[in-house]
């Protein structure tokens, strides 16, 4: 777990208490659930146990993080999210885009911590991309958020992979990127966060300022993501309707969990 607030830096004591990966309103509207909750988190190896609720909680926030900043999103994200889990169309505004998307990037660095940092090679998201987030409800620069319809064997609790490695984009100057992937449904509601550094010089380059702007693409596997797929992260200009025409079922999750790195794998 970490030393410090991963939103503010604050350091115990008192302890970090434990945000949800989801969230415990979330568990209140089905109680009586009983789950299996497997856990591949190192090496590929499944742990599997019964739980009576979503319940993967890493020790992460200071107390007024959690219980002003982070409940106050809790509740803006819950009155929009609570009809879509059983499947009810909507139509979100940008308001509700930036809402959705401030609680899936705290989500997904959250989720970071679920393996201690020495089995975990690296972090992606840093204290200052914390404190970013919580004085704007904005996702770090270089993100990418996308939200869909998830239908599969899991569309009564949740899922989450992540995935991400290094990229070289430049020969001259030689120069390469960390991206992060993370893939999460809530009930039928299926969010996906594409984050990248800035183009890293390797250490030869020298000065990188001698090179100006670096470009970089992610090449990505081919799918129907127009039709599956609604970008709500930067915020869209028009509302967005939800569900897209395509949904995602466990095998179509899978591969849209995986879509950069197929792409690698081809060339």
């Amino acid at each position: 777990m970490p030393r410090a607030c991963i939103l503010c830096g604050a350091t115990p004591p008192p302890p970090l208490t434990g945000e949800h990966i989801w969230p415990d309103w979330y568990n209140r509207q089905q109680p009586g659930f009983r789950y299996e909750l497997e856990s591949i988190i190192q090496d590929g190896v499944a742990q599997v146990r019964p739980v009576t609720s979503l319940d993967l909680k890493p020790r992460v926030l200071c107390n007024p993080c959690n219980s002003h900043w982070g409940s106050d999103l809790e509740q803006g994200v819950e009155r929009i999210l609570t009809p879509m889990i059983r499947g009810q169309p909507q139509q979100l505004s940008g308001r509700e885009t930036q809402l959705i998307s401030a609680w899936f990037t705290l989500k997904a660095m959250v989720s970071e911590h679920l393996i201690p940092a020495g089995k975990r090679p690296r972090r992606f998201f840093d204290l200052d991309d914390g404190k970013h987030l919580k004085a704007t409800l904005r996702p770090p620069e270089g993100t990418a958020i996308w939200i869909g319809r998830y239908v599969g064997s899991r569309a009564n609790a949740g899922w989450i992979m992540d995935r991400g490695t290094a990229r070289k984009v430049s020969d001259s100057p030689a120069a390469g990127v960390f991206w992060q992937a993370w893939t999460y449904s809530i009930g039928q509601v299926l969010l996906q966060l594409f984050a990248a550094t800035r183009p890293i010089p390797y250490p030869s380059v020298g000065n990188p300022e001698e090179y100006g702007p670096i470009p970089v693409s992610f090449p990505v596997a081919p799918g129907d993501w127009d039709v599956s797929l609604a970008r709500i992260w930067e915020s869209p200009r028009l509302p967005v309707a939800w569900p897209p025409q395509k949904a995602f079922d466990d095998d179509a999750f899978v591969y849209l969990a995986e879509r950069w790195l197929q792409e690698e794998e081809r060339s």
